[in-house]
C-alpha cells in the first residue's frame, strides 16, 4: 500500500472539516475531486473511514486512527521539505546534564548560544551524573556537565560550587530526614559526611533517582535535600547552614566531553564553560 501526500492532506482536511464540501473548499479542489480522493484512499485502506450522518462525517475508529498516524507523517514531510528549501545546515548538538543543573544553568547556556541557535539543534539529556558519564563513553552525548567522586579523564573544566540545604518555603527544618539520590551520589555523601561530624542524627526517609521524587518531599516539608548554589526551583529555599544543618562545602562540577568536537559542539562547550565560570570558581 502506496498512499500519496495528496490523499493523506485531503483525508485530515476532510477529517477536520467534517464535511467533504468544506475540505474542498479548504485544498482549492471540487467536490467531485474530494470525494474521489476519499474513495481512494478508502480503497487502499480497505475500510470506510468515516460514517456518514445528518450532522455530518463521523469518523470510523479506522479513520480516527488513521488521522493521528497522517499528522505525524504529514508534520515530519512539512519539516524535511522546509529544511530542504531553506537549505539550514542545523548541526546536532547533544549536551547532558543533572535535572537541578539544567534548571540552574541551562538558560544561561541558551542566551549565550542565542546567536548560534539559528544553526545548531541542541539536544538536551537529564540524567544522574554516573550515567551521563557513561553516556559520554559511549559517544552518545557530545558533553555533560557532571559531579562524580573523582575527575574524569574527560574532564576539559571544572568549578567548585558551594553546597546548600534546601527546605520547603515557610517551614523550619528541625530533623535531618533526608530526601536524596540512591547511594554512591556525591550530594548525599557530603549531607551524611556533614551531619556526622556534627553529631546530628539523620535518616534518608525518601531515596530517589529522579529530580522529581526528591523535590516532592522536600515540597511536602517531610525532607530537606541538598544542591549546587543557585539551582534550586524557585519554590524553595536554599540556606548554608543553619541549626542542626551543618555547612556543607563544596563540590565539583565537571565539563566532560567527547573528542574530536565538531565546530557546532565546540561553540556549546564555549557557552557551557561561560555558565561554569559564572557558577562558581574555576578549578
Amino acid at each position: 500500500m502506496d498512499i500519496e501526500l495528496r490523499l493523506l492532506r485531503s483525508f485530515v482536511a476532510i477529517h477536520e472539516a467534517g464535511s467533504i464540501s468544506r475540505a474542498a473548499d479548504r485544498m482549492a479542489c471540487t467536490q467531485a475531486a474530494m470525494s474521489m480522493r476519499l474513495k481512494m484512499i478508502e480503497t487502499e485502506i480497505g475500510a470506510p473511514l468515516f460514517l456518514r450522518r445528518p450532522q455530518g462525517l463521523l469518523p470510523t475508529p479506522r479513520g480516527a486512527e488513521l488521522y493521528a498516524k497522517a499528522l505525524g507523517v504529514l508534520s515530519a514531510y512539512d519539516e524535511m521539505m522546509s529544511l530542504t528549501r531553506t537549505g539550514a545546515d542545523h548541526q546536532k548538538v547533544r549536551i547532558g546534564m543533572p535535572d537541578d543543573y539544567a534548571l540552574g544553568w541551562l538558560g544561561q547556556v541558551l542566551h549565550q548560544l542565542c546567536p548560534d541557535l539559528a544553526r545548531i539543534e541542541l539536544e538536551v539529556v537529564c540524567d544522574l551524573s554516573a550515567n551521563l558519564m557513561a553516556a559520554v563513553q559511549r559517544a552518545e552525548v557530545d558533553m555533560a556537565l557532571v559531579t562524580l567522586a573523582a575527575r574524569p579523564a574527560q574532564a576539559r573544566a571544572a568549578i567548585e560550587v558551594p553546597l546548600h540545604w534546601v527546605r520547603r518555603a515557610g517551614s523550619a527544618a528541625t530533623n535531618a530526614d533526608l530526601a536524596a539520590y540512591a547511594e554512591g551520589c556525591v550530594f548525599r555523601r557530603a549531607m551524611i559526611r556533614a551531619l556526622d561530624a556534627a553529631q546530628v542524627p539523620w535518616r534518608v526517609s525518601v531515596q530517589s533517582n529522579s529530580h522529581a521524587g526528591i523535590f516532592a518531599a522536600v515540597r511536602a516539608g517531610v525532607c530537606v535535600t541538598s544542591v549546587a548554589a543557585g539551582t534550586a526551583p524557585d519554590d524553595l529555599v536554599e540556606f548554608a547552614s543553619a541549626p542542626g544543618f551543618p555547612p556543607l562545602g563544596a563540590i565539583p562540577v565537571y565539563l566532560v566531553t567527547t573528542t574530536p568536537l565538531s565546530p557546532a559542539a565546540s561553540q556549546v562547550e564555549i557557552a557551557l564553560r561561560g555558565a561554569l565560570a559564572q557558577g562558581g570558581v574555576a578549578a
